[in-house]
C-alpha cells in the first residue's frame, strides 16, 4: 500500500482515490503537513503554503511530490534533486483563470497599451487575447527573448502593466522587487508573486492604481500592504473549479506514471448550462471589444476586494492570520469561463466565436 498525504483544501480528492486499492490517502490542513506526519508516507500532494525543503522531507519516505501550483519559489529543487525525489508543479493549469481575472481588471482603465512582464503560459495567452481586441502590448521576458534594459523600461512605462513573471531572488534574471516605482496615471495588475512588486515603495511615492492578488510572505502577509490598494484580492486569480480540476488531473497522470499504477480516477469537467438569451442585454457583446459588463457576471474583482477588506477589518486575531487567509481564499473559489456551457439563439456566429476565444464553451443546438 502506498501512503499519500494531501492538503485537505485540494478539492475532489475523494473522487480521485475512492476506488484505489493501491493508495491510502490521508488529508491534512496545510499547517499540519510536517516531517512527523509525512514520516511513513511515499507521496505528497501540496499547495504553495507548504515549503518543500529538507526541513520538511529529510527523514521521511517521500519519493513523489506534486505541488498543485504554478509558482516554484516554495520548492528547494537542489535538495529534492539530491535525494532523487520526483517533483512537479501544475504550471499552466491556472492560465485561463488568471486571464479571466486580468480581463476584468482591464475594465478599470480606458487605455489600450499593456506592458507584459513575463510571457509564459499566462502572458502568452493574455497577449493573444489582447491583440484580438486591438490592444498594443510590449513584452519583457528575458527567459524567452533577448530582452534589454531598454525593453524592460519600455514595458514599465506603459499605462497598464500586467505582471505574470516567475519569482526569483537569485540567478541570471532576479525578479525580487522588479517593480518599485510607478507614475500616478499608471495601473498595475499583479497576479504573479507579491515579492515581484515593492508595494510599500510604490504607495509611498505615488497614487498609481494597484490591482493586486498576490502578497509578500503569503500566507503571513503584511495587512498594511492591502489597505491602500485600489483592488486587493486574496490570491484567487487562478482559483476556479476548472483550474483545480486541470491541476489535479496533471497530478493524477504523474502519479500513475511514476508508480506505474492505473487505479486512480481522472476528473471529468462538470459544466453548468446557461441560457444567455434569458438575461443578455442586446448590445452587451460587441465585435472587437472586450465585453467587460458580460465578464463581470462571472468574475467581479472589485466586489471580491471589498469583501476581503471587510473580512480583514473583522479579523480578531484569535486564529492565526495564515489560517484566516487560507479560509478567505477557500471562500472565494469560483466557476471559471470553462465551467459553463452557454446556449444562445440570438447571438451571431461572430459573437459566439468571441466568447469561445475568451474560454467559454458554446452549446450548439
Amino acid at each position: 500500500m502506498i501512503e499519500i498525504v494531501a492538503d485537505k483544501d485540494i478539492p475532489y480528492l475523494k473522487e480521485v482515490f475512492e476506488n484505489s486499492k493501491t493508495f491510502r490517502l490521508k488529508t491534512l490542513p496545510f499547517d499540519e503537513i510536517n516531517k512527523k506526519t509525512l514520516k511513513n508516507s511515499q507521496a505528497l500532494l501540496s499547495r504553495s503554503a507548504t515549503i518543500l525543503n529538507d526541513e520538511l522531507i529529510n527523514g521521511t519516505d517521500i519519493k513523489f511530490i506534486f505541488s498543485l501550483t504554478s509558482g516554484e519559489d516554495h520548492i528547494d529543487h537542489d535538495f529534492l534533486s539530491s535525494r532523487e525525489i520526483f517533483i512537479k508543479t501544475a504550471k499552466g493549469a491556472n492560465a485561463q483563470a488568471v486571464l479571466e481575472y486580468t480581463l476584468d481588471a482591464l475594465s478599470f482603465s480606458s487605455e489600450k497599451k499593456v506592458g507584459l512582464i513575463g510571457e509564459g503560459h499566462i502572458g502568452s495567452k493574455l497577449k493573444k487575447i489582447l491583440s484580438f481586441f486591438n490592444y498594443e502590448t510590449v513584452t519583457f521576458d528575458p527567459y524567452k527573448f533577448e530582452n534589454s534594459i531598454d525593453q524592460k523600461d519600455t514595458a514599465l512605462r506603459c499605462p497598464i502593466i500586467s505582471v505574470n513573471a516567475s519569482y526569483s531572488k537569485k540567478g541570471d534574471y532576479p525578479s525580487h522587487n522588479l517593480i518599485s516605482n510607478l507614475e500616478p496615471e499608471q495601473m498595475l495588475i499583479n497576479t504573479s508573486r507579491g515579492e515581484v512588486v515593492d508595494y510599500k515603495a510604490i504607495m509611498k511615492s505615488t497614487n498609481a492604481k494597484l490591482i493586486c492578488d498576490v502578497w509578500n510572505k503569503e500566507p503571513n502577509l503584511n495587512v498594511d500592504d492591502i489597505g491602500d490598494t485600489f483592488i486587493g484580492t486574496p490570491h484567487i486569480a487562478g482559483n476556479t473549479l476548472n483550474s483545480k480540476t486541470e491541476a489535479l488531473n496533471l497530478a493524477i497522470d504523474s502519479m500513475k506514471e511514476f508508480f506505474e499504477i492505473n487505479d486512480l480516477n481522472n476528473l471529468k469537467p462538470i459544466n453548468k448550462t446557461l441560457n444567455l438569451d434569458k438575461f443578455l442585454d442586446k448590445d452587451e457583446i460587441k465585435e472587437g471589444e472586450i465585453p467587460f459588463k458580460f465578464i463581470k457576471r462571472f468574475i467581479d474583482i472589485k466586489s471580491i476586494s471589498d469583501s476581503f477588506k471587510k473580512d480583514l477589518n473583522l479579523f480578531n486575531g484569535k486564529d492565526s492570520f495564515s489560517n484566516f487567509f487560507q479560509a478567505v481564499r477557500k471562500k472565494n473559489e469560483r466557476m471559471g469561463f470553462r465551467d459553463y456551457l452557454l446556449s444562445t439563439k440570438l447571438l451571431s456566429d461572430e459573437k459566439k466565436e468571441l466568447l469561445t476565444l475568451l474560454g467559454f464553451k458554446i452549446h450548439e443546438e
